[in-house]
C-alpha cells in the first residue's frame, strides 16, 4: 500500500525555490513602491493578503473573507 504522495524531483524543487524567489522580489518590490510613491505606512515585513485586500478595497473592489473578489456595486 503506497501513501499517493509524490516527492518532487530535484529540477521541480530548483524551480519551485526559484519561483518562490521571484514572488517574493516582485512583491517586495510592489511593497517598497507603495511606501515611497503611495504614503502608505508598511511594516518591513508586511502580510501579502492584507496589503492587498486594503488595495482592492480603495480601488473600488469588494473582497470577501474566503477571497472571493468582485467590484463594488
Amino acid at each position: 500500500m503506497t501513501s499517493g504522495t509524490r516527492t518532487p524531483t530535484w529540477r521541480e524543487r530548483e524551480n519551485n525555490k526559484r519561483r518562490e524567489r521571484r514572488r517574493r522580489a516582485i512583491a517586495a518590490k510592489m511593497y517598497s513602491g507603495l511606501r515611497m510613491h503611495g504614503n502608505y505606512k508598511l511594516p518591513k515585513h508586511c502580510d501579502n493578503n492584507a496589503v492587498l485586500r486594503a488595495l482592492c478595497e480603495e480601488a473600488g473592489w469588494t473582497v470577501e473573507e474566503d477571497g472571493t473578489t468582485y467590484p463594488k456595486v
